[in-house]
């Protein structure tokens, strides 16, 4: 079985037994939930995904469900090492702790690690109850998977992967800062749910196949005796270890209720990293995001200010209504429109990859004006008001797209000949931001 079969019936075990949402992503005539999928996908990248949702709507539960299945860790564990949003969150209760016995006896400072920095997969429930000044602590710890402790850095040569769930605003919680929006590559959302599933969701979810309780607690024991920080490399390949025994047993318990998986084990993972890294991408989806990368650019100032957007000469373009596309959103459009394709089993990412991935990688960390928030408040839509305008907003700019590509192919072969006046005269017909780009640069 190809790799990308493999993942699949993962996907379909996972959406079948554990994960009960009712969600709905599509791409060609092919329709699948959007929690599972974009979580697979996340945790064989090592990638960071934010979930979005009501209370009790399933995201941690399903984030914890899902990384001990790919992860191949006992259940016990993954829960473990959560990350409790709540404010009187610290560093000592999340990071590290100092060596009392040390300090008193020797007057040495010893870090001693919490189980957190060490595993393959942290969960941080709730990130919006954190407050402005501790989301802080977390930006490299998510950016780079680099932790630091009083002037201890303890850096993990092995990448994890990261989930953070998020309730809508009440009362408790605070806007997530923008520098963290950005460390996370997609957003998706958990909705609601059809009354047969509401059914199957009373009835709970048998989670026995992925506990075991004996194993995280001899897994954690072991952590909590070598965490100091020249002991991490040893400590990374025991979790590693476990882990890929842990997949046998898990293979073994799907197999009796009738899932004949199997679950890739590290070399294998690192061979499907490759193969999505190595996968083409069309000249479309290239020539479509060069564009709206200059579309989406103010053109008065880098600092957004969608008041000036009245009057402006580029008011019908999509900077009137959403602002930056940065570098790691542009990075997570590439990665993850490649782990699309690779999952679809297409040998190229094609402009169609690339739409159905951009919403997810933008709706979270890019500004949105209120007057298109308003024009979509009042539709009816299986999604929050955010994302379905950012994909409203990038339909129209694929349509108009479609009218400017014969000019920009055109304008490339002239920029490559080196017919400066060629590109000036396409600019002043079209007037678009991307080819008045191009004439900056000449």
């Amino acid at each position: 079985m190809k790799a990308n079969q493999k993942i699949q019936s993962l996907y379909e075990a996972f959406v079948t037994h554990f994960y009960l949402g009712d969600e709905t992503f599509q791409i060609g005539d092919k329709r699948y939930e959007p929690v599972a999928l974009f979580g697979i996908l996340n945790l064989i990248l090592d990638g960071k995904e934010l979930i979005f949702g009501g209370y009790g709507s399933g995201k941690t539960s399903s984030s914890e469900r899902i990384s001990s299945l790919i992860k191949g860790l006992p259940l016990e564990f993954v829960q473990a090492t959560t990350i409790h949003g709540h404010p009187e969150q610290t560093e000592e209760k999340m990071k590290a702790v100092l060596d009392l016995g040390a300090l008193e006896k020797e007057g040495k400072e010893v870090v001693k690690w919490k189980i957190i920095p060490y595993s393959p997969v942290v969960i941080i429930d709730e990130i919006n109850r954190l407050p402005i000044g501790k989301q802080s602590m977390l930006l490299n710890e998510v950016d780079r998977n680099i932790w630091s402790y009083r002037g201890e850095t303890l850096i993990l040569e092995r990448p994890k992967s990261f989930f953070a769930t998020i309730n809508y605003k009440d009362t408790g919680t605070t806007k997530l800062i923008a520098p963290l929006c950005d460390r996370f590559d997609l957003a998706v959302e958990t909705g609601m749910l059809h009354s047969i599933r509401k059914r199957l969701i009373r009835r709970g979810i048998d989670e026995k196949l992925l506990r075991d309780s004996v194993l995280a607690e001899e897994m954690i024991e072991y952590i909590l005796k070598h965490n100091e920080t020249r002991q991490a490399p040893m400590v990374v390949q025991y979790i590693n270890d476990r882990a890929e025994e842990f997949k046998e047993e898990l293979e073994k318990r799907l197999k009796e209720i009738g899932f004949d998986i199997d679950i890739p084990r590290e070399e294998e993972v690192k061979e499907i990293k490759e193969q999505i890294a190595a996968l083409k991408v069309s000249e479309d989806a290239e020539l479509f995001l060069d564009y709206i990368g200059q579309e989406i650019y103010c053109h008065y100032a880098l600092k957004k200010d969608f008041s000036r957007c009245h009057g402006c000469h580029y008011s019908n373009y999509l900077c009137s209504d959403l602002f930056n596309i940065s570098n790691r959103a542009e990075q997570s459009i590439f990665k993850y429109s490649k782990s699309l394709a690779w999952f679809l089993g297409e040998r190229e990412v094609t402009l169609e990859h690339v739409m159905a991935i951009m919403p997810y990688a933008l709706w979270h960390r890019s500004s949105l004006s209120d007057e298109k928030l308003g024009e979509v408040r009042e539709l009816e839509k299986d999604s929050s008001d955010e994302l379905y305008a950012v994909y409203e907003l990038l339909r129209s700019v694929k349509r108009r797209w479609e009218e400017h590509r014969d000019y920009q192919i055109e304008a490339y072969l002239a920029l490559k000949e080196g017919d400066y006046e060629k590109i000036k005269n396409v600019a002043d017909k079209v007037g678009h931001p991307f080819f008045k780009s191009l004439v900056k640069g000449t």
